[in-house]
This record gives structure tokens, C-alpha cells and sequence, in this order.
């Protein structure tokens, strides 16, 4: 402490206290954080630690002077002493704060060159191996040309044991990761924080400081809270700034890209562009007036992919390439094998940036999954994990997230495919598109066809349950009651999803229930949306009686009669209406209903018309056994609308 005269004392923290002080040597200000330690031992390791930060030399790192350890004998006390670079234009808290007392907006170009600025400088500490795990606006300083600089990695850093400690300052849980305080965590802990930063840096004209920090708590808790937010930001700002937020903010962490996979994303390029990035290497533009060669479609699909080759760097020349592709591939009978599936794959990440290629892909690999076989290289990590970079990559591309959607539905028809889509983080952009296009029929169809067939791996299930995908369902089906594919894909959602009893609260609270009665009342004429919604609602029923004294209330038995009476020849739709009515039937304050409907004499009917299917006939005989005191049960009580969804 010798070397340095202290002038004012900056604040005081958890872990010790902040003081601008001058070095008596060359005269020049610095910052001096005192560390609290336990003892000497921690202290030293403390010591050796933070000397690997001076390896930090990065132009957006702040530089750190010294270290060293001193012994306070007024507080009786070990400190591990950091001496850091003082930035007098302050910290981003502090512009932060000054834009909310004004309620002005960031310009999104600005926010966006801070945004690439904090993500080389993490992508530079992640290389070293190095974790934040404080990052926060008030460790985020502005240089003289206000550029940022990353701070304060020592409190946190070099305090092996940070993430357990006690007096962790509420003030840094608020941007701290939710799996830092639970369980083992990782360099992707950090781009939580960096998406809470940038959440707030979008949300300067619309929040005080108390409000915004709340919904930063709130979010770890519901992922509808920040859906609510975004709602508001994109008023402001670009559909693909909004999805980065949503990609960050992922809460399973094993789900949230780290920040090396963020240097694939065309926005995160963009961003670091705007600092002349070597990390944001782009290929030459096309030259005006360049000509572009035609697509040789008179030489066959093998001429065409050698076109793709031979002309890799033209954009549009692979654009045009694979957007031929797409249609021929529309007829089954083209053919191609590995290699020209991987081509695809190639081009599609060679030219990232290109929705239009995107898109020719996406459309090329559904067309090629219709006719694969189960061992097909369509369906394994290579091919699949380049469709949910696309669709972060482009989230405000309605085409591209209905393309790319309606794909991983289709690949995730195979078990292993699904297990690979959902590690990718598959499941979290069917969700963040079907947030991001509420009102988009065929985006909320393909959404929901995909939430359905991925939810039959049950790791898909969970992460859908986790960031409380059943709402999001409801809500389609409440915007789309007059489309009957949203309808029909929604109600094979919300049965899928109630094997998980979180899900069935979400629906109740929703109104899961009156809403597939709808579905079945405004589609009877639909056998599938028939057949989904009364299985989803068996499977809702036979978890609470409330659930079927709602059913009832919202004129559930009338609707049902109606399908019936509709498709009483479908052996399908039959089974499933008998199956709703079995569950009914399990409560004795239902019961009464079910007669005064005469649901009796449509399962007498039933039993007399499908008495060879013992399928449909297992349920009516249990209906009956209950309804009817003249009928008794015959054989065990047959399979649950849940058990069958579980084998579905």
C-alpha cells in the first residue's frame, strides 16, 4: 500500500472496498479493490490466481496494474489488493441510469457496437479460460472514445469459491446465472449476464432502475415475464436483436450457446463489425455488374452441385443453386445421396447470412426426409444442428422459421433425431419463433406439429415444461380458434405435454380446456382435430376432478355429441371420444351430467357397433360400469389417456 496515496473511497462492497488512488511512482490514478480474505492460505491462492489476469491484454479487458496481499490492522483483516486502470467517463450503470432518468432510448447501432465490443472481449477471457461470474453494468467501464472495457474480474475470479459464498451481494445475483448458486456451471454462465445487460441496455426508455432489476429476478423464475418485455422492445429494436436476448436469457444453461458459438450468428457479426472485429471476418462482397453463371438445370442434380462448388463464393450463385433444389426435390423420386446432403449442410453455413439460402435448405432436407430411411445422415448432428443456428440466425424471418420448423418436425419423427434436436437447442427456437409470430398461422401449426413429435423424448418434454411452452400453445390455440391445422397441432401438443403435471397446471390456468372445446365445436367437421382434442382433454380430465367439472362448465358434453354424431363411423375418432367420456366418468359429481346428456345411450350404441374392437369397447364397458347401474365392468380398467401418450 505504500506506493499508492489514497484520494476518496469509491464504494464498499460484499468482499471489501473500492478507493481511486494515485501511484506514488508515476503519478498516474488508478483504481485499488481490497479483496477480503478468510486467512493467509486463502489469501496466497487468492494471489496466485489473480496474477494470471495480468495475461488479460485485450483492448475491451480493463488492464490490471498490480497485485498484492496486505494485512489492514484497523479491521483486523487479510486483503488480496487489486490495482486496476480508472476510467473517468464511469461505468455503463451510470449511462444506464442517466438514460432511464430521461426515458431515451439507446440507439440500436450504438447498442449494438457495445454489444459486439462485450462479446470479443468475453470471447478473448473464454480462450484464457477465464470466467467472469460478476459481470454487471457497473463492472462494464466507458473509455474517452466510449468504447467499453470489461472490468472487475477479481472480486469474482479469483475467489475459487465465489458462487457459495454468503455475502455474494444481492446487487450481483440480480445479473448472476440461475444455475450459479445451484449446481455446476460453466464459461455460458457469463452470456446469461451479458444477455441481462443487454435486456437492459434495450429497455432504458421503458423501465426505472427498480423496475427493470426486477423483471431481471422474475425471468430466472417464468421465461413469460421476458416474453412480455420483448413485446415491448422489439417496438424499438430489430426482431433478431430481440431473439438474441431470448437465446441468451435460455435458462438451462446446457441450452444457452457460449460465446464462441455466438460468433456464428449473423447479428453477433454485425456487432462486431461495428469495431472493425477480426472476429467478424465476412467474405468479399459480390462486385457490381459481376455476372452471375445460370443454373446448369438441363444437366441433372449431379451438375448442379458441381455448380454449387464450382461457384461457392457467389452468394447468389448458391442462393439460385439450392433454391432449384428445393423444387425438384419436391418430387420423391429425385435422389441424392450423402454428399449432396452435406453440400446442402455446407452452404447453408458458408452463407449464414442469407435467409433466401436459409430457407432453400431447410426446404430441401423436409423434401429429402420424406423418402429416408431411419439410418440416413439426415438425421444425425451434422445435418440437424445447422437448422437452429439458422433460425437464431434469422429470427425475423417468418419464412425461414416456418421452413425451419416444419423440418425439425419431421426429423424428429425418429427418436435419436429428437434426443440431437433438443441438445442443439432445437426445442427453445420452435418456442422463441412461436412467440416471436403469435399471429402467424402457419408458423403457430408447424411450432406446435414440432412441440408434439419432439415431446416424445422425454428430455424434449422437460425443457418445453421448463420454459413454459404449454402457455404458448394455449395461447395459439386461443389466436388461431378458426384454423383448424393450429388446432389440430396445438391439441396433439397439450397431450403430449401432460404426462408433466406442471403442464396441466399451466393449462388449467390458460384455459386449456374451453379452448379445445371450441377446437372441437368450430372443426366437428375435422376428424383429427376431434380425435387430438379429446384425447389432451382425457388426458387433463384424468388428473383433477376440477378439470372435469370445467369440461362440463364449458359445454364440453354438447360439443362431444356433436362430434360424435359427426363421425360415429370413424373408428379413431370414436375410440378417442369414448376414451374422454371413460375419464369423465371416473367422478361421481360428473356422473349426473353424463346422464342428463344420455351419454349412455351413445356408448350403448358404440358397444353394439364396435363390438369386435376391443380397443374402443375397454373404455365403453368402464364408462358404463359407472354410469349405468344395470352394467358392470368386464376385465381390468383399460389403458389412460396419459399412459397412452406415453406410448404414443
Amino acid at each position: 500500500m505504500e506506493n499508492y496515496r489514497i484520494k476518496q473511497r469509491l464504494g464498499k462492497g460484499a468482499q471489501g472496498a473500492v478507493f481511486l488512488v494515485n501511484n506514488r511512482n508515476d503519478g498516474l490514478q488508478y483504481v485499488l479493490k481490497k479483496v477480503e480474505c478468510n486467512d493467509e492460505g486463502e489469501a496466497n491462492k487468492a494471489f496466485k490466481e489473480a496474477m494470471a489476469l495480468q495475461e488479460l491484454q485485450h483492448p475491451y479487458v480493463c488492464g490490471y496494474k498490480e497485485f498484492f496481499v496486505t494485512w489492514d490492522k484497523e479491521e483486523s483483516a487479510m486483503y488480496v489488493c487489486i490495482v486496476m486502470d480508472y476510467y473517468k467517463f464511469g461505468d455503463l450503470d451510470k449511462i444506464l441510469r442517466q438514460k432511464r432518468q430521461k426515458k431515451e432510448n439507446i440507439e440500436e447501432l450504438i447498442l449494438k457496437k457495445w454489444f459486439g465490443q462485450m462479446v470479443e472481449s468475453l470471447a478473448f477471457v473464454h480462450k484464457k479460460e477465464v470466467i467472469h461470474r460478476d459481470l454487471k453494468p457497473s463492472n462494464i467501464f466507458m473509455t474517452e472514445d466510449l468504447s467499453i472495457c470489461i472490468g472487475d474480474f477479481g472480486v469474482a475470479t479469483i475467489m475459487g469459491d465465489a458462487r457459495t459464498k454468503t455475502r455474494t451481494t444481492v446487487g450481483s445475483m440480480i445479473w448472476m446465472a440461475p444455475e450459479v448458486m445451484e449446481k455446476a456451471y460453466d464459461e455460458r454462465s457469463d452470456v446469461w449476464s451479458l444477455g441481462c445487460i443487454t435486456l437492459e441496455m434495450a429497455t432504458c426508455g421503458l423501465m426505472d432502475t427498480p423496475e427493470i432489476q426486477a423483471v431481471l429476478y422474475q425471468i430466472k423464475q417464468s421465461p413469460q415475464v421476458l416474453e412480455e418485455i420483448l413485446e415491448d422492445v422489439a417496438k424499438n429494436y430489430s426482431a433478431d436483436l430481440c431473439q438474441m436476448i431470448r437465446t441468451m436469457l435460455r435458462k438451462n444453461f446446457e441450452q444457452r450457446p457460449s460465446v464462441l458459438q455466438m460468433l456464428e450468428i449473423p447479428y453477433v457479426k454485425d456487432a462486431l463489425s461495428l469495431s472493425n472485429s477480426a472476429l467478424a471476418a465476412r467474405k468479399k462482397k459480390e462486385k457490381s455488374g459481376e455476372k452471375i453463371m445460370p443454373v446448369p438445370k438441363d444437366k441433372g442434380i449431379e451438375a448442379v452441385f458441381e455448380y454449387l462448388k464450382t461457384n461457392s463464393s457467389s452468394e447468389t450463385c448458391v442462393r439460385n443453386g439450392l433454391m432449384y433444389l428445393s423444387e425438384v426435390t419436391k418430387n420423391q423420386d429425385a435422389i441424392i445421396g450423402d454428399t449432396g446432403k452435406l453440400s446442402v449442410i455446407h452452404n447453408m453455413r458458408s452463407h449464414m447470412g442469407n435467409a433466401d439460402i436459409q430457407v432453400a435448405g431447410c426446404n430441401i432436407l423436409a423434401n429429402l426426409v420424406v423418402a429416408s430411411d431411419t439410418d440416413d445422415i439426415l438425421y444425425t448432428s451434422q445435418i440437424i444442428e445447422v437448422v437452429p443456428l439458422a433460425m437464431m440466425s434469422h429470427a425475423g424471418s417468418s419464412s425461414l422459421q416456418a421452413s425451419a420448423s416444419a423440418l425439425l418436425m419431421a426429423l424428429s419423427a425418429d427418436e435419436a433425431a429428437a434426443e440431437i434436436i433438443g441438445q442443439k437447442g432445437g426445442v427453445h427456437n420452435v418456442l422463441s419463433a412461436l412467440r416471436a409470430f403469435p399471429n402467424d398461422a402457419e408458423i403457430a401449426a408447424n411450432c406446435c406439429s414440432a412441440i408434439w413429435s419432439l415431446a416424445v423424448n422425454e428430455n424434449n418434454t422437460l425443457l418445453v415444461t421448463e420454459e413454459q411452452g404449454a402457455i404458448d400453445i394455449c395461447s395459439a390455440l386461443s389466436k388461431h380458434t378458426e384454423i383448424s391445422d393450429v388446432m389440430e397441432a396445438a391439441c396433439a401438443a397439450l397431450w403430449s405435454l401432460s404426462l408433466e403435471d406442471k403442464n396441466i397446471l399451466m393449462m388449467q390456468q390458460n384455459k386449456a380446456i374451453p379452448l379445445m372445446v371450441k377446437a372441437i365445436e368450430n372443426h366437428v367437421t375435422e376428424p383429427k382435430v376431434v380425435k387430438n382434442a379429446c384425447m389432451a382433454l382425457a388426458s387433463i380430465v384424468e388428473t383433477d376432478e376440477l378439470c372435469g367439472h370445467a369440461f362440463v362448465q364449458a359445454q364440453g358434453l354438447q360439443a362431444v355429441k356433436k362430434a360424435y354424431k359427426q363421425h360415429h363411423d370413424n373408428p379413431e375418432v370414436v375410440e378417442n371420444i369414448c376414451i374422454l367420456l371413460m375419464e369423465l366418468s371416473g367422478y361421481d359429481d360428473v356422473i349426473n351430467d353424463l346422464k342428463s346428456f344420455g351419454i349412455s345411450d351413445i356408448l350403448k350404441e358404440v358397444q353394439v357397433k364396435y363390438a369386435s374392437n376391443d380397443d374402443i369397447i375397454a373404455p365403453v364397458i368402464a364408462s358404463l360400469s359407472k354410469i349405468s347401474e344395470d352394467t358392470k365392468a368386464n376385465g381390468d380398467r383399460p389403458i389412460s389417456a396419459r399412459n397412452r401418450a406415453k406410448k404414443k
